[in-house]
């Protein structure tokens, strides 16, 4: 599963995590953009799915690891959302792969797809993240989106509550535009660094009997 060119996009992907969650998390947008590398990770290995999942868990954990010593001690609380957006993207937002590397690019079906799986990931990770965000933080994350909770408190909603609807609020979206970049990125990625990637895969399926 671990082969070299794998473990370099765990690498790389952990890193586009860190960089780019940590300039949003530091200008204090309602949104995370910090899981664009673990969703990018998994569709680099559609046809694995397996290797997906772990994979991009280890690219979302590490990169959140890395930013939670560095800028953001709140984050590696959040290991479980991690899992929940490394499992939707592995075995939901992958069965658009062929749609997102299509040429010329399906403007409709890449539209929709993205739309769909970027709900979808938002609402499993608002569903996941809102016990820690209320039970563990008391609403206060030090992201752009504490001031969304703050808005559901003021309006008389209870913590949990105040939690769970901030984050239906913002992840979906948040979600929706990581899907976007991810599935751009996946588009531009060279054909023959994804089947260096896929090697093991296709070496497997060659061996087997027929």
């Amino acid at each position: 599963m671990f082969t070299t060119p794998r473990l370099i996009l765990i690498a790389l992907c952990a890193a586009l995590n860190v960089a780019v969650g940590t300039v949003v998390y530091l200008i204090k947008l309602p949104i995370y953009l910090d899981s664009i590398g673990t969703i990018l990770c998994a569709l680099l290995l559609a046809p694995a799915r397996w290797a997906a999942f772990v994979c991009a868990c280890l690219a979302g954990a590490i990169g959140i690891l890395i930013t939670g010593l560095l800028i953001n001690p709140y984050l590696p609380w959040f290991l479980a959302t991690v899992v929940g957006i490394a499992l939707v993207s592995a075995f939901l937002t992958a069965e658009g792969v062929a749609t997102f590397r299509a040429r010329p690019m399906p403007t409709t079906g890449f539209t929709w797809r993205v739309l769909v799986y970027g709900i979808v990931t938002g609402l499993v990770a608002a569903v996941v993240s809102a016990p820690v965000v209320a039970y563990l933080f008391g609403g206060v994350t030090g992201s752009g989106s504490t001031f969304i909770v703050a808005l559901f408190l003021k309006a008389g909603q209870q913590l949990l509550s105040a939690a769970l609807l901030s984050g239906l609020a913002a992840e979906p979206v948040d979600k929706t535009l990581q899907v976007l970049l991810a599935a751009l990125l996946y588009r531009a990625t060279p054909g023959d660094f994804i089947a260096m990637l896929q090697a093991t895969e296709s070496a497997k399926q060659l061996s087997r009997p027929r």
